[in-house]
Parts: structure tokens; C-alpha cells; sequence
């Protein structure tokens, strides 16, 4: 078994605790090798032929059921999946789960993976609930390399009894590769379209097979920009050792090591407009402002950047007692060093210089109004360096054992984790700082003219705490019923540890840092969660369960992402969640093929505050009602399928704000009764592998997005049907093809968008969007020794 759910952790009198654990589980004696024969020395890792998509177990010890058996939707993304699509980045990966969308970025803050699960974002700046080997990275970044990730799980609906505080509409967990114990190697070089170069290794080896040591060694170098789009360039190398000690034993213990650096610029996106052609919106439709093109980049691409430092630690270990009782302690530590400078594109919501409309000279969408359409850059503040720590220590102990005629498998743990951030936050030194510039939309510059030099005039630190213990118990009367249950108690804290700021003279000249004003009192919330589902099997390939879960996010959990706490986010209540699902799983073709299907309602309730002067605050109330569907593994020896669909109704119930602003020429209106932002109502992947012969394979893959709204004005964020745009739906068709010319080496050419349909993969509501890949191709070799 390998990774491990949730985050959380201590100060420096809790992290000797954790210390102690890892060390206590150090000691326990090793013990005998396991009843399962080990098969050693193979050149070929089972399970990787091309078209094997079906995952039966997560790779948490929490779980401790088969998928099929698991009362909750969840979807698995196989490591041969993220290889047959070449699928680069956490969202290349996610465009195969159907009903998650990206949500854009925004200003100096955007840049970053921002995440919808069931229409309801994964948490403050999208990082909140990803997670790595089940430990929280709640760090705000561009997740964009794959090569160490074994698979994705994602985990859709109200969830904090098993992953933490947070967990709204569903998390991301990446698991990471592990040692085994067999031999292989494999390299792979790849060349493309858009100066695509990739080249990789993947090898394990058995140091001593008697005592279960084996080595793995995954590397990485990468370089390539973006098929369809102008000016984008990436570059990265990463490093991933691990070594097992005591695999197939009583005893095990696995080390794990990554580093990642990853350099170039942002893909922002292009000017957009609204065309006025939707029936059922004001704001009309989306689409590209006029004599813009699709490839054109709008940053400068001498300034914008995005540069990420990363490294991870891992320890874990795993001793079973007997048949009866085992041990599981994970200790990680990690690190986010961050430097990104950004300019954003703008269009029909931009004003050239010169223009004065409403407060802050920001949008005014009134038809009415007298304004001034264009094109034009952004440069507000644009600059920031971050650095995130994360320390986490999990303990599991897991039971077997039988009561009253009741079988139990029951996990009871505890999580103690604490994360830190140093933020800076600054604008270009020398030059104009002007906040827009106007740009001629069919030749925008792809430089900047002046100095690029930096200066960082604020800085905020930032801490959280989390000590969790939680229950989770399935307890299974028959063969044919079973039910789960599981509570959680989060004891969460987080505050501002440090506010410095300094200015900025016209010639560049930088004053000292002094203490700024801000709020440092700690927030503090205890937040309780839990699950209840009943399953009935009628067969023992098949399951139909029903759930309720809860979730529960404290106010300020961005804090270690987004700069720190406020006195509104102390002050604000948690926002609960409610999943109620009804749904069922089915293992078929002598197992190989898993169906699954639910029903289910996600609800959230929140506060926010209305009046900055007063601190008034509101409840917002949000529902989605929905169908998920989901197919993976083998229909014949030769024909597999991944395929993922999902039906989100989404309805905002309650918002008791009303928007009155004059900047935005909103008269003031309820959002409530109004469809939530960003949420398609249909959506769909699907991806089908059929091996021809012994050499050849053909891949193809089609993915559709419905339409959606998003209001106009602020990123992406809900306002009256009157200050909504509808992003168009769209489809998307990839293949492959493969051909094993020798029992080592391989060939696959992959094309990617072969339509080179143009459409908008993020769009933000301040007048632009991010489109989607163009057409393209790779082609990569393998070789397997």
C-alpha cells in the first residue's frame, strides 16, 4: 500500500510527538515475509499494458474496502492513462474526470491552479485540497509535471471526515511512484510541435530480495510552449529517488525524495467581447475581441514569468502486528519557492488611458454608459515571491476484528500538521506604473519597452495549525450488507505573523520596511465532520449504497496561500457542506470492467461579509443536484475504455448581499434563484485503447464541455443574469497510435486537438480568456529493459 489522505500539523513541541512516532515505528522488530509469493526479476511491470485503466484499491489506509465496496463517487486516473495521452500537467490530467473545471486567474493573485469539483472550488487560491500521498499542498501553483505521479484520485463531494477541513465539493489526491519489488527499466524521449523535447527515466531495481530492499529512481527534463499559442515557453528537470526497505514483509518502510524546478512564462489568455448573441443572458455570448488572434500572446514576454522551486520528503512506514492489527506513519516535509510576474489582458472591459469611469477606473458595463471599448495590458502590482512550508505527520492504526457477529475493519488516527508562508508583493522599479495600456489587438507588443526590474514594497507571513484525530469503521453484518461511518474532529488554527510594507519613490528609491497595520490575532475554529452510508450487495461484483457526508472549511484557510488572516476571516463562521448520494458500483467481464453511477445532491452554506464599514455579514447558500457515470477497465482482451460523464444542475439558494457598486454599474439585485458560476451542466471524456496485434494499438479520445456562465466584471464570480457572458461549449478530439517495433522499444505518436477546435479552456469575467490547446503532435519513444 503507499500514500496517505489529508494535512495537517504542529508547533515545534508537536513535531518531537511526530518525530517520536516515526522513530517509535523505527524500532518495532521486522517481520516475517509475507504469505503472498513476490515474483522477482521481470523486465515488464504487470498491469501497465496499454489499455488497463481499472484501479480496484485508493492508495490511502483509510480506505480499507475495494473501490467497488467504497460507498463514495470517486474517479482514478491510471498512471497508463497519463502516459497514453502524454498528458503533461495536473489539469491535462483532470480533463479526463468529466465535471471539473479550472476556474482563471485574476491580476497579480491569479496565476495558479484554481479547481472545481461539483461546481464548487477546491478550496481558497485552488490549492486547499490538492493533495500529494494524501498530506495537503495547499501552496498556489501551476501543478505542471507529471513524471513522478503513479495516479490521480479524485474524490468528489462533502469529504472532511476522511481528508480534513476543507473538503466542500471533493479533493485531488496525486499519488506518488513507490519502489517495488521487480526489475525494470524504462526510458523515454519525446519530440513535438510547439518545440516540444521530453526525456524521462523510470527505473527499479531489487537491492536484496530476502529482506525486500529495492530502489526506484525517476528523472525528468522537459521543454516545450503551447500548441497554438504564441510566446510560451517552459522549462523544467526534476529528480525523484525512493528506496523500500522490507517490501513483502511484516515491516515496511519506504524514503522518498523529489525535486522540481520549473521556469518560463503564463499562458493569461487573449482580449475577449461579448457578442450579445445569447437569448438568455444580458451579457451575451463569448468570444474573441475583434482582429485578435487565437495564438497571440498578451503578455511580455521578457517580464512575465512563473518559476517554482519544489521539494518534497517523504518517510513512511507500515508494520503489521498480525492479521489482526497494523501501523501506518507518514512524516513529510515540503517546500514552494515561488517567483512570478504577470500582466493580464483586457477587452471590452478596458479603458485606455485617459478615460475616467466610476471609482478605480475599473469596468462599467452598462450599455448605456459612456465608455470607451479597446484592447489593452494590464500592469497592476504585478510581481510576487512566495515561499510555502508544510510539515505533516499521519498515524493510522487499522483493525480487524469481529463483534456480535459484526465484522469490523476500523481505522482510528491522528494528523498533526503546520504550514508557512512568506509572501512578497511588489510592481515593477523603474518606468510607468500605470495601471493600462492600449494596445492594438492584431499586433499587440510581445515585450516590454522599459526596465524590468522589480521591487517588492510588502511582505505578509502567515501560519496554520491543524491537530486532527478521527474513527472510520466499516462494519459488515453479511456478505450481503455492510455500512460506513466515520467522524472527524479538526482543532484548526492560523494567523498573521508578520506585516512589513515599504515605499516606492518615483526614481526607484526604496524606503526601510516598517510594521504595517494588520491583524494578528490568531483564528482559531474546532470543526467536526462525519459520514454515514448503508451498502447492500446482491452480488459480490456489485454494490448500491447510500451516503451522507458533511464537510466543514474555517473562513481564513487560504491564509498560508493567500497572505495571511484578516479580521473578517477570523471572525467568519466555517462553511458546511452536505453530500447526499445514492449510487452503485459494479465489477464486470470477470472483473476487469468497472461500471459505477450515482445520484446526488452538494450543498453549501457560508458566510461573507457585506459592509467593510458595519462588518454585516451574509449567508450564501449554494445546491448542485447531479448524475456522474463513469466506465474503466477492459470490455474485450483488446477494446478498453476510460469514460467519465456528469450531469451538474447548480442553483444559488440563498445570497442576502445584493450588489449595488458603481464601479460596475450594478443597481444592486440578489443572486439567488441563478445558476452558480463556472458550472457546465453537461460534460464528458471519454478515452478508448484497442490493440490491433501484438505491435499496434489505436487510441482515441473526445472530450465536451457544455456551456457556462460567468459573471462579467470580477473573476469569475456570481452576479445578477444580467451580468452573466455564456462561455460556449465545445469538443475536443485527441488520438494515438502505437506501434511496438521490438519487444523493448516502442513508438507513439500522439495528436492532440485534431479539429484545432478554438475554444476558451479558463475564461475570467474582466474581459478575457485562456484558450485551449491548438492542434499538435509528439512523438515519443520507449524503451524497456
Amino acid at each position: 500500500m503507499s500514500a496517505k489522505p489529508d494535512s495537517s500539523l504542529p508547533r515545534p513541541s508537536l513535531l518531537k510527538t511526530s518525530l517520536g512516532l516515526t522513530m517509535a515505528s523505527l524500532a518495532l522488530p521486522q517481520g516475517a515475509q509475507a504469505a503472498e509469493p513476490v515474483e522477482l526479476g521481470a523486465t515488464a511491470i504487470k498491469g501497465e499494458q496499454d489499455g488497463d485503466y481499472q484501479t480496484r484499491r485508493m492508495a490511502s489506509e483509510k480506505y480499507t474496502q475495494p473501490l467497488r465496496d467504497v460507498p463514495q463517487s470517486i474517479s482514478v486516473v491510471p498512471r497508463e492513462l497519463i502516459e497514453q495521452q502524454n498528458a503533461q500537467t495536473l489539469e491535462d490530467v483532470l480533463n479526463t474526470v468529466a465535471g471539473i473545471t479550472f476556474n482563471s486567474g485574476e491580476g497579480a493573485g491569479g496565476v495558479g491552479d484554481t479547481i472545481n469539483i461539483r461546481g464548487f472550488n477546491t478550496g481558497t487560491y485552488g490549492g486547499s485540497n490538492v493533495f500529494i500521498d494524501g498530506v495537503r499542498d495547499s501552496a498556489y501553483y501551476t501543478r505542471s509535471e507529471m513524471f513522478n505521479v503513479e495516479r490521480v484520485e479524485v474524490i468528489k463531494g462533502s469529504s472532511s471526515s476522511t481528508w480534513g477541513a476543507g473538503v466542500i465539493g471533493g479533493a485531488v489526491n496525486m499519488v506518488s511512484k513507490t519502489p517495488r519489488l521487480e526489475d525494470f527499466n524504462k526510458v523515454t524521449g519525446g519530440v513535438g510541435t510547439a518545440e516540444y523535447k521530453r526525456l524521462t527515466l523510470d527505473t527499479n531495481h531489487v537491492l536484496d530480495a530476502d529482506r525486500g530492499a529495492a530502489f526506484r529512481l525517476n528523472l525528468v527534463k522537459h521543454e516545450s510552449g503551447i500548441n497554438g499559442r504564441d510566446w510560451i515557453d517552459r522549462e523544467r528537470w526534476g529528480i525523484a529517488p525512493s528506496l523500500g526497505l522490507g517490501l513483502g514483509t511484516d515491516t515496511r518502510f519506504i524514503l522518498g525524495y523529489e525535486h522540481l524546478e520549473d521556469t518560463g512564462n503564463y499562458d493569461y489568455g487573449i482580449p475577449t467581447v461579448h457578442d450579445g448573441k445569447s437569448p438568455r443572458l444580458n451579457g451575451g455570448s463569448v468570444s474573441r475581441y475583434p482582429g485578435v488572434k487565437w495564438d497571440s500572446y498578451w503578455g511580455y514576454r521578457n517580464l512575465d514569468k512563473e518559476d517554482n522551486r519544489i521539494d518534497r520528503l517523504k518517510l513512511k512506514f507500515e508494520h503489521d502486528f498480525n492479521d489482526n492489527m497494523r501501523i501506518d506513519n507518514q512524516f513529510t516535509w515540503s517546500r514552494l519557492v515561488r517567483d512570478y510576474v504577470v500582466t493580464t489582458p483586457e477587452g471590452s472591459c478596458l479603458f485606455p488611458t485617459g478615460t475616467v469611469v466610476g471609482a478605480n477606473g475599473t469596468c462599467n458595463l452598462s450599455a448605456t454608459s459612456a465608455r470607451s471599448d479597446g484592447t489593452g495590458r494590464r500592469l497592476i502590482g504585478p510581481s510576487r515571491h512566495t515561499e510555502n512550508q508544510i510539515l505533516s505527520n499521519q498515524t493510522n492504526l487499522i483493525f480487524n476484528f469481529d463483534t456480535a457477529g459484526i465484522h469490523h475493519d476500523l481505522v482510528t488516527g491522528i494528523e498533526l500538521s503546520k504550514e508557512k508562508l512568506s509572501q512578497k508583493n511588489g510592481s515593477l522599479r523603474y518606468g510607468t506604473l500605470a495601471s493600462r495600456f492600449a494596445v492594438d489587438p492584431s499586433d499587440p507588443p510581445s515585450k516590454f519597452s522599459g526596465s524590468t526590474e522589480n521591487a517588492y514594497t510588502s511582505r505578509n507571513d502567515a501560519e496554520s495549525e491543524t491537530k486532527a484525530y478521527y474513527v472510520i469503521d466499516t462494519l459488515k453484518f453479511s456478505p450481503q450488507w455492510q455500512a460506513d461511518v466515520s467522524a472527524r474532529r479538526d482543532h484548526w488554527e492560523a494567523q498573521t505573523t508578520k506585516s512589513l510594507s515599504r515605499t516606492l519613490g518615483t526614481n526607484g528609491v526604496l524606503s526601510d520596511w516598517v510594521n504595517a497595520a494588520g491583524y494578528f490575532d490568531p483564528a482559531k475554529e474546532i470543526l467536526t465532520s462525519y459520514r454515514a452510508a448503508l451498502t447492500y450487495k446482491p452480488a459480490e461484483n456489485g454494490s448500491i449504497y447510500i451516503s451522507y457526508s458533511t464537510g466543514e472549511q474555517p473562513g481564513a484557510i487560504g491564509a498560508t496561500a493567500a497572505g495571511g488572516v484578516s479580521e473578517t476571516d477570523a471572525e467568519l463562521t466555517p462553511t458546511k457542506g452536505r453530500n447526499y448520494e445514492l449510487g452503485t458500483k459494479w465489477d464486470l467481464v470477470d472483473g476487469r470492467l468497472s461500471l459505477t453511477g450515482a445520484l446526488f445532491r452538494t450543498e453549501s452554506t457560508g458566510p461573507v461579509e457585506i459592509d467593510a464599514t458595519t462588518g454585516d455579514k451574509a449567508n450564501l447558500k449554494y445546491r448542485v443536484d447531479g448524475v456522474e457515470l463513469g466506465a474503466s477497465g477492459n470490455i474485450t482482451d483488446a477494446w478498453s475504455m476510460f469514460a467519465t460523464y456528469s450531469y451538474l444542475d447548480s442553483v444559488i439558494l440563498e445570497d442576502e448581499r445584493g450588489y449595488s457598486d458603481t464601479r460596475f454599474d450594478r443597481p444592486g439585485g440578489s443572486q439567488k434563484g441563478i445558476e452558480m458560476s463556472n458550472v457546465p451542466k453537461h460534460a464528458a471524456s471519454i478515452w478508448t485503447s484497442y490493440r490491433l496485434n501484438d505491435r499496434w494499438s489505436l487510441d482515441y479520445g473526445v472530450r465536451y464541455v457544455g456551456e457556462k456562465y460567468i459573471g462579467l466584471g470580477q473573476q469569475g464570480g456570481n452576479v445578477t443574469k444580467a451580468q452573466r457572458a455564456e462561455v460556449p461549449a465545445y469538443v475536443v478530439h485527441n488520438a494515438a497510435v502505437k506501434w511496438q517495433t521490438t519487444d523493448e522499444l516502442g513508438l507513439r505518436l500522439n495528436l492532440v486537438n485534431l479539429f484545432d477546435k478554438h475554444y476558451f479552456r479558463q475564461y475570467n469575467g474582466r474581459g478575457f480568456g485562456v484558450p485551449g490547446e491548438g492542434r499538435g503532435a509528439q512523438l515519443t519513444a520507449e524503451y524497456s529493459f
